[in-house]
């Protein structure tokens, strides 16, 4: 007997569980309107602001980043949920109604969820106080949590209009400095911090767009009044963190040493940003 082709699909054991498990999902198509009850997210980002937002009892998985002291800004309370690792089968077996991602979320993952009936969200990338808010309405809404969302917003706005009210007319230079010489321009969260907390950010000025390599003659040349860097982790033994200890640039540092802003203030946009710019506006003052 001949079997043509386009008649015949082959079904592995992991997609027969995966079809088992979707087959077994409460409501595939979830109503926009309903609160979803099974939240997970598989992103850094979302991770936080769905337990900045969501009541406890909808958030059925975090992504194993969220646990991460040196990246996450919740990591301890984190582990009071279970981890993920953005694999398929594992989350099937959570049975969500929602699931959250990020810019750099696997897109062939997304597409199979989709394909078994999950509601997928994702966030894109966000480097200003206006991306920020708009991420917490559009999170907000999707877990019918609206009037946390306006909340967390107030608190965002009146922190910042405090922190904005010290800034001076005379503003000192300033630059983000990164191991393997990389530097914060236009469109960063670094720049959106250094320019709310009253500093003017060098690197935007001469041109800079983005996260890219700064030379040390450029840099030295620029005579910052103070740098600014956020190593993934503080300890200085790597090459790329070696880079901070070059001579020419130690003099220029001699009576202003680097500033070290921590990694998780930057890694997403959210509601610590405010955080990050009292840092800033702390050095500016001191």
């Amino acid at each position: 007997m001949m079997i043509h082709a386009h008649s015949y699909t082959m079904t592995t054991p992991s997609t027969l569980l995966c079809l088992l498990l979707v087959l077994a999902l409460p409501g595939q198509a979830v109503a926009e309107t309903t609160s979803p009850s099974r939240v997970v997210s598989i992103n850094l980002c979302t991770d936080q602001l769905l337990l900045m937002l969501a009541n406890p009892e909808q958030i059925a998985s975090l992504s194993h980043l969220a646990r991460d002291p040196q990246s996450s800004f919740i990591a301890e309370q984190a582990t009071a949920y279970p981890a993920n690792h953005a694999r398929l089968e594992e989350l099937l077996h959570l049975q969500p109604d929602l699931v959250l991602a990020g810019a750099f979320s696997d897109p062939r993952l997304l597409r199979q969820l989709k394909r078994l009936g999950i509601r997928v969200e994702a966030f894109p990338l966000t480097h200003s106080i206006a991306g920020i808010k708009r991420d917490i309405r559009r999170m907000a809404e999707l877990l019918n949590r609206t009037e946390s969302g306006a909340r967390l917003i107030d608190e965002l706005e009146t922190r910042l209009a405090r922190l904005q009210s010290k800034t001076t007319t005379s503003r000192l230079k300033a630059l983000f400095y990164q191991p393997r010489g990389y530097t914060s321009g236009v469109h960063t969260l670094q720049d959106t911090a250094l320019q709310a907390a009253g500093w003017r950010n060098l690197a935007t000025e001469l041109g800079i767009q983005g996260y890219a390599p700064l030379d040390l003659e450029t840099l030295l040349q620029a005579e910052p009044d103070r740098l600014f860097t956020s190593s993934h982790t503080p300890q200085a033994g790597s090459r790329a963190q070696q880079q901070l200890q070059h001579p020419a640039l130690q003099r220029l540092l001699r009576d202003r040493p680097i500033q070290e802003i921590p990694f998780k203030y930057w890694i997403c946009a959210g509601p610590m940003i405010t955080d990050a710019i009292q840092m800033l506006r702390a050095v500016y003052d001191h």
